[in-house]
């Protein structure tokens, strides 16, 4: 699958530390290198079209399947406490 990354999403992570943003980039390779989201580990469907994974215990990504599901837009990388206060905005 095809990755594409928000504007933003990508200034926030250019803001991070440099150990920070390898592991993120790590986790975004192994989820352009899946083949299909069915059994995935550590990938949850929020809602919709709408998943979250967990980086690291620090990170989520939350990101949209494409309709045609050939690619995976991220849509927000938050700190995991704050992402667990905004879920409810894609349920």
């Amino acid at each position: 699958m095809r990755i594409e990354i928000e504007r933003a999403v990508c200034e926030y992570v250019l803001g991070l530390p440099l150990k920070s943003r390898r592991i993120i980039l790590r986790h975004l390779r192994t989820l352009e290198a899946l083949g299909s989201l069915t059994g995935a580990s550590g990938i949850e469907r929020l809602g919709g079209d709408i998943y979250r994974m967990h980086v690291s215990r620090t990170y989520t990504i939350i990101f949209r399947i494409c309709p045609d599901q050939s690619r995976i837009r991220v849509v927000e990388i938050l700190p995991i406490d704050l992402a667990h206060k905004r879920y409810f905005r894609y349920r």
